[in-house]
């Protein structure tokens, strides 16, 4: 088989199913739809995610232990819950979000709430302390298999959950602090930078990776969010969003509501389209000038039109070309004139070829389904026409080689021989 027949045998057989595929394709675009609205959730420290980087593990832990988790994505929700659950204890989660100011106004308000304020970044601290209360100091790479990641509570903290913990494996940031805290990571000229403060808006933790699918097991993070989170049945969880820090009067861009990945995909999407426009565009090769009227070779127009035909899965109406082609060429190869019925045209052939009329109608009538029949009829119709350009050429050559007879040799008497003639005289 050769390549333009493999070709052409895959062309035809995605025509004949494109309408199936079509249909599957759009059923597993369906299904991963659903899928990925039902997807749990995938955020990093998502209380649903059970990927390494999630909060699930530590979710069911507090759940088991009787603690009632209250998420929150937006501060309204966390303003509604707060009013609804007065006892309840509250975490704030920034993932590079902070919430908006007045939301940090009550943080800011000294309350009896145990509250936990997890950042591993400097935006909340920058956004909810003057630098005088506490201030970023660095991040620490912790979490390694040598002892220096393992952070120490160590004999100046006072914090009942750390003292419990004893020590930290992950990494996270350094935080400095008027107040004494836990988890010394280093010491300068500003004090000791601690992953674990005391603020006048609650417990400041800088590692919240820690409490992560993966690293929930290591040294004493188990024991440190079972003290950080356990103190109260009702725990408010509430995670700031980018929309979070806009005031009532401003609008949202859209792209605020879409995740970080679209944009670079859309733009790397485009891209591939100008490739692929660039690459289609210079198959065919430069545009040719030419000069008008272009006169363009019968041949070329019919084998355009069959490809067409081919393209566009045009079975029926090929069938009709090839009929009134054969047809017209028939009628006149027997010389019917200028406008034959068809039944004439037939019934002429059918003697010339000596078959009956009514076996040629019914070749010439069938209606095939597919290109397979499509072939086979169109031989069957050659077919036809050579026979009938034979017998006519037969009939033409038989018609001249047969000998001339004068017109009125039947009328001419016969002449007598010249002895005869004058035999016949001397008697006379």
């Amino acid at each position: 088989m050769t390549t333009a027949t493999l070709g052409s045998a895959v062309r035809t057989s995605f025509q004949r199913w494109q309408f199936w595929l079509l249909l599957l394709v759009l059923g597993l675009l369906s299904v991963l739809l659903v899928q990925a609205m039902a997807e749990e959730d995938m955020d990093r420290y998502g209380l649903e995610n059970t990927s390494l980087d999630g909060y699930a593990a530590l979710a069911q832990v507090l759940e088991d232990q009787g603690v009632n988790l209250h998420p929150a994505a937006s501060a309204q929700t966390a303003e509604e819950l707060l009013q609804e659950h007065p006892e309840a204890a509250l975490v704030v989660l920034s993932r590079g979000d902070v919430p908006n100011e007045q939301f940090l106004a009550q943080l800011r308000e000294v309350s009896d709430r145990p509250v936990v304020l997890l950042d591993e970044s400097a935006q909340l601290v920058n956004a909810l302390f003057l630098e005088s209360e506490v201030s970023y100091a660095g991040a620490h790479a912790g979490g390694g298999p040598v002892e220096d990641a393992t952070l120490a509570a160590g004999g100046q903290c006072s914090i009942p959950g750390a003292v419990t913990a004893q020590d930290l494996r992950a990494p996270g940031a350094l935080f400095y602090s008027e107040d004494p805290g836990c988890f010394t990571g280093f010491e300068d000229g500003s004090g000791p930078a601690q992953a674990l403060v005391e603020t006048p808006a609650g417990l400041l933790f800088g590692a919240p990776e820690a409490f992560s699918n993966h690293d929930i097991a290591q040294a004493g993070n188990a024991a440190l969010a079972l003290s950080l989170f356990g103190e109260r049945e009702e725990l408010i969880w509430y995670t700031p969003m980018g929309l979070d820090a806009m005031g009532a009067e401003e609008w949202a861009s859209p792209t605020d509501l879409l995740p970080g990945w679209v944009i670079p995909l859309a733009w790397w999407l485009l891209l591939c389209a100008l490739v692929l426009m660039l690459v289609m565009g210079r198959r065919p090769g430069p545009v040719v000038g030419e000069p008008l009227p272009v006169r363009v070779p019968g041949a070329e127009t019919a084998e355009g039109r069959g490809r067409m035909y081919q393209s566009a899965n045009a079975v029926e109406a090929s069938a009709q070309t090839l009929r009134s082609a054969h047809l017209i060429r028939l009628a006149r190869l027997l010389r019917l004139g200028a406008a034959p019925e068809e039944s004439s045209i037939l019934e002429a052939a059918a003697r010339q070829v000596h078959r009956d009329p009514a076996e040629v109608s019914a070749l010439v009538a069938r209606r095939p389904r597919n290109n397979a029949e499509l072939v086979g009829y169109a031989q069957a119709l050659a077919s036809l026409e050579q026979e009938t350009e034979h017998a006519v050429l037969t009939a033409h050559t038989r018609a001249r080689a047969a000998p001339a007879r004068p017109e009125n040799a039947e009328a001419t008497p016969k002449t007598q021989p010249d002895s005869q003639q004058g035999k016949n005289s001397s008697n006379d």
